[in-house]
């Protein structure tokens, strides 16, 4: 069996991996405003648990200090990263410290199942 491919310099059709870790409180309000982006790719929401700059807030933190999250990955053209990224950053803020945070990485590939 072989499997085909999908480089994206060789198409030149650039491409991020766009991932973000937010409150799961927010996550509905995310991706109604995801979803009013022209031509928005989709996405993949998955639990995630982890903790940034330790913040103790009580005994509870000292004890267990890995707080629910969720993780949402989107694989989005050049050109649409900036758009998503605002979108994220607009819908996900709650003004608390740990709201989260996003990352964006190169995409090599993708193999089309």
């Amino acid at each position: 069996m072989t499997l085909k491919v999908n480089s994206l310099r060789r198409n030149k059709k650039y491409m991020k991996l766009i991932t973000a870790i937010v409150r799961p409180v927010v996550l509905d309000r995310l991706i109604v405003g995801l979803e009013e982006i022209e031509d928005f790719p989709g996405l993949t929401v998955t639990e995630a648990s982890g903790f940034g700059q330790r913040i103790r807030e009580g005994i509870r933190d000292t004890i267990d200090p890995f707080r629910a999250n969720k993780r949402v990955e989107i694989a989005a053209p050049d050109e649409m990263v900036e758009r998503v990224v605002s979108v994220i950053r607009s819908c996900a803020h709650t003004g608390r410290k740990g709201d989260g945070i996003v990352l964006v990485g190169p995409l090599e590939s993708t193999v089309l199942i």
